[in-house]
C-alpha cells in the first residue's frame, strides 16, 4: 500500500484553502489561511507517516504562499499533528495549540484567553478554547477580515464531524454539548464550519449535531442509572454506531465526565 497522497489545495474563500490526506478511517482535513505577512496550517497530519508526504504536503503549501509559515494544532490527536516535527524542522516559524492539548512540538501555548494572529492586511486568525469537548484540550481557529463582518470561516478540529460519528474515546460528553452550543452561538461572525473530518457545514449542521449529541448524553445517562452494571443495553437506541456509542458510556461513566 502507497504512501497517503496531500491533495492539492482548493479554495474555500479569498484568503482560506482546503486540502485533504487519508487518516484513519476518513481523511483529515489540512487548513491553510494565506495572507501577506504570513500564512497559517491548521492540522498538519497524519499520522506517523513517511516524510515524503510531509515534504508533499509543505510543497503544496509553498506552491500558494512563501510567507512565514505558523502551525495550529487543534487538538493533541496523533492524525492532526503528524507533520509538525517535519514543518517545524523545515522552516516553520511556531506551532500552537493548548495547553492542555499535550502537543509536544508546540512552541506557544493558548490558555484562557484567545490568541489573535494578525496575518496582515486585516486578516488575522483568532485561536480559542471554547470548553472541553473531543479532548482536553480542543482550540476552534476563526478566519477573519476587518471588511467581511459576518463571513469569516471557523476551523472546529474534531469538535465537529461530518459523515461520520463523532468519537468519544478521550472525550467530556456533557461538556461537548456545550461547546457545541458555543460554536454555533459564533455564526454571526461565521459563515462556514469546518470540520476535522467531512465536509465544511454551517450553522444548521452544528445545530443538529449538537441536538444528536444532547440526545446520546441523555440516553446513556439514563441507562446508566437504571442499569449500573451493563449499560450497554442502551446501545441499540443510541443516535450512533455500536463502537461510539460504547466508548460514549465509558466515557459518561468515568469520574472526569
Amino acid at each position: 500500500m502507497g504512501a497517503p497522497a496531500v491533495e492539492p489545495f482548493t479554495r474555500l474563500s479569498e484568503d482560506v484553502w482546503l486540502s485533504r490526506v487519508a487518516s484513519e478511517d476518513t481523511p483529515l482535513n489540512i487548513g491553510l489561511v494565506i495572507g501577506p505577512d504570513r500564512a497559517v496550517l491548521v492540522d498538519p497530519g497524519p499520522t506517523d507517516a513517511e516524510d515524503a508526504v510531509y515534504a508533499n504536503l509543505l510543497e503544496r503549501v509553498r506552491e500558494l504562499t512563501d510567507a512565514e509559515l505558523v502551525v495550529v494544532s487543534t487538538h493533541g490527536h496523533a492524525d492532526h499533528i503528524g507533520a509538525n516535527a517535519y514543518l517545524r524542522a523545515h522552516g516553520a516559524a511556531a506551532v500552537w495549540a493548548h495547553c492542555d492539548a499535550g502537543v509536544g512540538t508546540a512552541t506557544d501555548l493558548v490558555e484562557e484567553e484567545p490568541v489573535t494572529l494578525e496575518l496582515g492586511q486585516g486578516l488575522s486568525v483568532v485561536l480559542e478554547h471554547l470548553g472541553r469537548g473531543h479532548t482536553e484540550g480542543d482550540l476552534v481557529v476563526g478566519v477573519q477580515r476587518e471588511d467581511r463582518q459576518g463571513r469569516g470561516i471557523l476551523f472546529c478540529g474534531d469538535l465537529v464531524r461530518e459523515g461520520t460519528d463523532p468519537r468519544f474515546r478521550d472525550s467530556y460528553p456533557k461538556e461537548w454539548v456545550r461547546t457545541l452550543g458555543r460554536i454555533w452561538s459564533m455564526s454571526g461572525t461565521y459563515a462556514k464550519f469546518v470540520p476535522g473530518h467531512g465536509r465544511p457545514v454551517d450553522a444548521e449542521f452544528v445545530a443538529s449535531m449538537r441536538r444528536r449529541m444532547q440526545q446520546g448524553h441523555n440516553v446513556s445517562s439514563q441507562a446508566i442509572r437504571d442499569s449500573v452494571n451493563d449499560a450497554t443495553k442502551a446501545i441499540p437506541i443510541l443516535p450512533y454506531g455500536p463502537d461510539e456509542s460504547r466508548e460514549l458510556i465509558t466515557r459518561l461513566r468515568g469520574d472526569d465526565s
